[in-house]
């Protein structure tokens, strides 16, 4: 008994000592707190904001394509000049005043113009008008539209929900009923006609579940009406409609947002590492409230989304951003009040990157983190729109963070562990197979909340994962250039993977449908997991099984800092889905 008692003393002492905050470094905590829960409080509906704007899937992934650049210039740039003059609270607090004033700009964007059909329907018939005469208006005289009715509205007073459409004719009495809250699709040929500047329609052949009426009418006495999309859009080249100024106004600030935003990520993990290194202090505690942010703040966000969109009568992710840039222009103050001293660097990054690229190891490493941040990277960029097609609310989508970051919270503090014992080829493994079963799970997915057991498997597909991958840098590397080697790992996932992700799955996306995009990205998950395992087997396993012989000999030896392992995050910072555009 007694072996066990001291045992178990020491396991409370561990962990007291884990769980025990210091003075000094609660700051940065709080900071971390403050921003990366900011960032995730409007990073995840960017995507769903442009499509407000008006601006297409196709043009969404163009964006996307670009946005690595921005993040890959931004952060080089910064470190220099936070270097050069050793001002790294200043290059921090002007990195955060530019992202928030860039990204609350991308508010302030003109919507792109839209065409809007609306239908009324009353007992002496009914009428499509538009809000605005386009240049296809007449184009569309005598032709056949498929319409889809749907956010319907008594314009009276009355407690009814059901709709009845009858045919105009005496003679026949045939009617289509349906609940206003539901959509309804009929297909018509329509005959168009203008009156002074307002654009209408008669149509006559209308057609519903093989059901024929020459007109409608409403019989109850109270008119209705309801919103009508058509997938006949106009694409007349001279249509406002199909203006680019919309696209390129929200690109370039995009931009120049990701620019500032992918720089204050990193300088504050610079400022963080220069002040644990004064304190002696693990980088992975500091960022435990990163992750708690990361998981609590969507979750706000999206119900006060729900709450705003709800009043208003419409979707406005004006919170979001107001939200997320408010607590991330608090986190820019308390830098200003952080002590600390920096060293300079005189290392030549693209030397030490041509001496990297060269070794065939470290490439077939570099390419299946790149599938992995690309599968990431999709899911990141496209998760939420499919989610609002399956008509989730907002507060739904923040809670898909929520659980995905709590059910890593426990799993980080054992996630070295699992690494060691399983081997991290084998996490590389598993995680291309469980991205394979969440991008299936989604391509199947019909009610939204069922989201929740795919979102459970990002312990494997992320948090596990990136142990595994960061990690395995120190084996990888040559001397000397550790630090390189996993800042080139972490660009190349979260930046470049996910740049490809994107554009990738936009394509997919508009020439399929997001089902089959997510079909897709599950059969190259699991032709990257057969690829690897014959690589590694054939070529990686005893080269790197001597690499791991000669660093467990060089910790031996106390070539280790101070004594220590590296930490699994030491680096580059482990995320837990965070949406940062790095």
């Amino acid at each position: 008994m007694e072996p066990g008692k001291k045992s178990d003393n020491g396991w409370k002492t561990k962990l007291k000592e884990g769980l025990t905050w210091r003075k000094e470094l609660i700051p940065i905590k709080v900071i971390y707190f403050l921003f990366m829960g900011g960032a995730t409080g409007f990073l995840p509906y960017l995507t769903l904001h442009m499509q407000t704007l008006g601006i297409t899937v196709k043009e969404i992934a163009v964006i996307y394509a670009f946005l690595p650049i921005a993040s890959l210039l931004g952060p080089p740039l910064s470190g220099i000049i936070a270097d050069k003059f050793g001002k790294y609270k200043l290059v921090v607090c002007f990195n955060t005043l530019l992202c928030v004033v860039f990204h609350v700009s991308l508010l302030y964007v003109p919507v792109r113009p839209t065409n809007s059909l609306t239908f009324a329907c009353g007992p002496n018939g009914h009428a499509l008008t538009w809000s605005s005469c386009d240049l296809c208006h007449d184009l569309r005289n005598s032709t056949d539209l498929h319409m889809v009715l749907k956010n319907c509205n008594f314009l009276c007073e009355t407690s009814a929900t059901e709709a009845h459409l009858c045919s105009s004719l005496q003679s026949d009495n045939s009617c289509i009923s349906f609940n206003i809250t539901e959509e309804l699709n009929i297909n018509a040929t329509v005959l168009s006609w203008r009156e002074n500047n307002t654009c209408s329609h008669t149509s006559s052949n209308l057609t519903h579940s093989e059901q024929e009426f020459q007109g409608l009418v409403c019989p109850s006495g109270c008119p209705l009406e309801c919103q009508v999309t058509v997938l006949e859009q106009c694409q007349h080249p001279d249509d406002p409609s199909n203006s680019p100024r919309t696209f390129w106004a929200y690109f370039g600030l995009r931009m120049i947002s990701t620019f500032f935003l992918a720089s204050a990520f990193t300088m504050l993990d610079a400022t963080t590492l220069a002040i644990i290194k004064e304190h002696k202090a693990d980088f992975g505690k500091q960022r435990v409230l990163a992750t708690i942010g990361t998981g609590i703040v969507p979750l706000i966000t999206g119900i006060i989304l729900d709450k705003h969109s709800a009043n208003i009568g419409y979707t406005d992710y004006m919170p979001a951003f107001y939200l997320g840039c408010g607590l991330i222009v608090i986190a820019g103050l308390l830098v200003t009040r952080l002590q600390f001293t920096v060293e300079t660097s005189s290392e030549n990054l693209m030397q030490d990157l041509k001496e990297l690229v060269t070794k065939v190891e470290i490439d077939v490493f570099l390419v299946m983190v790149l599938v992995l941040g690309s599968n990431w990277g999709f899911i990141e960029s496209y998760l939420f729109v499919f989610l609002r097609e399956l008509k989730a609310p907002n507060y739904l989508l923040g809670l898909t963070l929520t659980v995905g970051c709590m059910v890593g919270i426990p799993v980080m503090f054992i996630a070295d562990k699992v690494v060691e014992m399983m081997g991290r080829p084998a996490i590389f493994v598993l995680s291309f197979v469980c991205y394979a079963v969440r991008h299936l799970g989604y391509a199947y997915l019909t009610d939204p909340w069922l989201v929740f057991p795919y979102e459970m498997l990002e312990v494997f597909t992320y948090q596990v994962m990136w142990v595994a991958v960061v990690t395995y840098c120190p084996l990888l590397a040559p001397k000397g250039l550790l630090a390189t080697m996993t800042g080139l790992t972490g660009a190349t996932h979260y930046s470049l993977g996910r740049g490809v992700g994107a554009l990738f799955g936009g394509y997919l996306i508009s020439n399929y449908g997001l089902s089959a995009a997510f079909r897709i990205f599950a059969y190259i998950s699991l032709a990257g997991a057969a690829l690897y395992i014959f690589v590694y087997y054939v070529y990686l396993k005893r080269k790197m099984a001597e690499k791991e012989k000669e660093l467990n000999a060089g910790k031996k030896q106390g070539n280790s800092e101070e004594g220590k392992p590296m930490l699994a995050c030491e680096g580059f910072p482990c995320y837990c889905r965070s949406y940062q555009e790095t």
